[in-house]
């Protein structure tokens, strides 16, 4: 179970740190609070991410 700060989350989500503190806030993300400070399981996180993603079949082309 490797932890991770909020900005190398920030980081794989493409993400700034704000909105990760959002999700955390909304308690949308798995998180962990150690003393204070806020960690997240690699593992889940990477799970997390792929609960919450889908794929694109057909995307449509953009006209120009």
């Amino acid at each position: 179970m490797p932890l991770i700060k909020i900005k190398d989350v920030a980081e794989m989500l493409s993400m700034n740190a704000n909105s990760i503190y959002k999700l955390v806030y909304r308690k949308a993300i798995p998180y962990i609070k150690i003393g204070g400070t806020l960690r997240f399981d690699k593992d889940k996180i990477i799970a997390w991410i792929n609960q919450n993603s889908y794929d694109i079949i057909n995307p449509k082309s953009k006209r120009l």
